[in-house]
């Protein structure tokens, strides 16, 4: 089922760079990544007004509980100062919690830099739950903000578009590179949105296994650059 919809969305990013042709598909995937990036910037406008609040925040804190990702090692080093922790054992701590892409190395940027000293969160559990949770809310910060600012460029573009009667199209090879850049549009979309599948795994772990366990599900999982990109903190 996964692997449908992942090659009916290519398949449709297809048509559509075929009907509109290369230049107005080029122009829409450097929308698209623009977007990305805009919104990339913008995580903060979202994202600090829940940090503030301590009843939204709090139940972030509470519902996911990260500190359980760190009995899977030991119960006694929840309550750990991260910063007691050598590189060995804090590795071995985040290998045997087996986190979804990113939050193992999030969790590890974070002690590292003692990410959280000045909020006076030392412990090691705590550090766990804290990145996930920002993590968590810095990317549905970021799709959240992608999607209104795409939405806002797609229409002035689709605006100017009809105002000049169309954008031009070129007279050779125009179907044959505006496939392959709608192609690879489908592909940029697709890895934004995969951002999601870290925290359905985190969320609701069987149905985030059902997704990344199919061959194209696990490969926008697993190669996605853009999940690289999010805030730790």
């Amino acid at each position: 089922m996964v692997t449908v919809l992942i090659l009916v969305i290519l398949g449709l990013c297809i048509l559509a760079g075929y009907y509109r042709g290369v230049i107005y598909s080029a122009i829409s995937i450097g929308v698209t990544l623009l977007s990305f990036f805009l919104a990339l910037l913008l995580i903060p406008v979202v994202a600090t007004p829940v940090r503030e609040s301590e009843t939204l925040y709090g139940s972030l804190l509470y519902y996911f509980e990260g500190y359980e990702y760190v009995t899977q090692t030991s119960v006694e080093m929840i309550h750990d100062p991260a910063a007691s922790l050598d590189g060995e054992t804090l590795d071995e701590v985040i290998q045997n919690a087996e986190m979804p892409i990113p939050f193992g190395s999030a969790v590890k940027k974070n002690i590292q830099n003692a990410a959280y000293a000045e909020h006076g969160i030392t412990t090691l559990g705590d550090y766990f739950n804290q990145t996930i949770v920002d993590v968590v809310l810095n990317a549905l910060s970021l799709l959240f903000l992608f999607v209104c600012i795409r939405v806002l460029f797609g229409f002035v573009l689709r605006m100017i578009d009809y105002g000049r009667h169309g954008l031009p199209v070129l007279k050779r090879f125009d179907a044959v590179f505006s496939c392959g850049i709608g192609f690879l549009h489908g592909v940029v979309l697709l890895f934004i949105f995969f951002m999601l599948i870290p925290i359905l795994l985190t969320i609701v772990p069987k149905l985030g296994a059902m997704v990344v366990n199919t061959p194209l599900g696990g490969f926008f999982y697993r190669m996605n650059p853009f999940v690289w990109l999010i805030p730790t903190t």
